[in-house]
């Protein structure tokens, strides 16, 4: 029952379906959705397609406004440009603020909202009027940077996601260039701050830490020296694994909590986790790979065996009252990241070798996922062991590891280990129905 919490308003509707059918009284339907901090009425989606669409109406709004100014740009003289350009974010701003005191909050939210945007307009086409581009990551910047009060003067998930994907867009092309975006951890504990008051968000929620992982690689690769010959997608692989076991440690945290929202958080964490151990896995299950992440140059490479072990150590330290049967798979991911990038720093790396093994690690994975999937009813587990699986075999049947002896030899190693774990299945299915008995 634990995913339910992520389908609120299906749940809702089903729930409303038993008390029209009879099959359970209303104050039973209340007492139910009051757990997972949902209501039987349901009456919040009206007011949220409204609020959701009158934002998107403002979004809209300045766009326009300024293609319309940008039209006769040049035909209007410096001084009244400037005039009319701060002037209409000021008074924009005011009226927001107005009604953010007058009570009226989601109005508010929605002026202050399309202040922000006509505060970045007023930036843009100022620094057009005085030639002020010569950096033009600099005006996406304090445009983030205007914004961010607005998190804590509305604590709105509208102006909380805007900033955030203000500050995202200016750290991705400020790391292009030659400066480095050092203070976008800021922005993005911004929102992850106000994620954990609202306890309502978990766009907002995954964005700040995704944000943050990001971050930390470039930095990583900013103190390599070179980010124009940092590897994105391979060389982030060891910073990542080690975040990865940083953030499964908290996952476990936030859902022993008490409050549904946090579970949630923990929850989502939990599952983007899954994913992302199976996009690395299936990363790494090729020989270029491990090649790459030998390569020399790799400098980070030395630090990895010891991150890796002690963000595992620091992840199992906040998910240790969960039991050693959920840990168990970290610890076993722990174990093999470890003893892989240590291999590497020894030298004489196998990289068909390292591969094999991870495309075994694929195949347990696999297997264990369709297992949880069937012992804790969840069927995004069942379906994305098997997808798994098939993804792996299809991947190994065009790019084989090795010759195809070696292919053969993997495949039927796969093979004995399903085989091992169906019978291991059949026989605790068995036990448990002879208990019954």
């Amino acid at each position: 029952m634990r995913l339910i919490r992520l389908l609120k308003k299906d749940m809702t509707q089903e729930v409303q379906e038993w008390v029209r059918e009879g099959l359970i009284e209303s104050a039973q339907g209340e007492a139910i959705l009051a757990r997972y901090g949902v209501r039987l009425s349901g009456g919040g989606n009206t007011s949220l397609g409204y609020y959701v669409l009158s934002a998107l109406a403002a979004l809209f709004v300045g766009l326009a406004l300024i293609l319309i100014v940008s039209h006769n740009w040049d035909e209007i003289p410096r001084l009244v440009r400037m005039t009319v350009l701060c002037t209409m974010t000021l008074l924009v701003n005011l009226q927001g603020m107005r009604l953010m005191l007058a009570g009226r909050d989601k109005a508010g939210v929605l002026w202050l909202f399309f202040g922000a945007i006509c505060f970045g307009a007023t930036i843009m086409l100022i620094a057009q009027i005085y030639h002020l581009g010569e950096h033009f990551p600099d005006g996406i910047f304090y445009w983030a940077l205007g914004v961010f009060p607005l998190i804590f003067i509305t604590r709105s998930r509208l102006n909380g996601l805007f900033c955030l994907t203000l500050a995202t867009i200016w750290m991705m092309v400020e790391a292009g260039s030659d400066f480095f975006p050092l203070s976008y951890p800021f922005f993005a504990l911004g929102a992850g701050w106000l994620a954990w008051v609202r306890k309502d968000s978990v766009l907002l929620f995954m964005g700040s830490l995704a944000g943050v992982i990001t971050w930390l690689n470039l930095f990583i690769a900013w103190i390599e020296g070179d980010l124009q010959k940092f590897r994105l997608v391979i060389d982030q692989i060891p910073i990542s694994i080690g975040m990865g076991f940083l953030l499964s440690g908290l996952a476990w945290w936030l859902m022993r909590r008490s409050d549904n929202a946090l579970r949630d958080y923990g929850q989502v964490v939990h599952l983007w986790l899954l994913r992302g151990t199976v996009v690395v896995l299936l990363l790494l299950s090729f020989e270029d790979s491990w090649s790459e992440l030998a390569r020399e140059e790799y400098t980070f490479g030395y630090f990895a065996p010891l991150f890796v072990l002690l963000s595992g150590a620091v992840g199992c330290t906040l998910a240790r009252p969960s039991g050693a049967k959920a840990l168990s798979p970290l610890l076993a991911y722990i174990a093999y990241f470890f003893l892989a990038f240590l291999w590497i720093q020894l030298g004489n790396v196998q990289a068909d070798w390292l591969a094999a093994v991870t495309n075994i690690m694929l195949v347990v994975t696999g297997v264990w996922l369709i297992r949880r999937g069937i012992d804790d009813a969840v069927t995004q587990f069942f379906y994305t062991g098997v997808g798994v699986l098939l993804l792996t075999a299809l991947l190994r049947y065009f790019d084989l590891i090795g010759d195809y002896i070696g292919g053969a030899v993997l495949f039927i190693i796969a093979a004995a280990v399903l085989f091992g774990a169906a019978r291991y299945w059949r026989s605790r299915i068995m036990q448990k129905e002879a208990g019954h008995v």
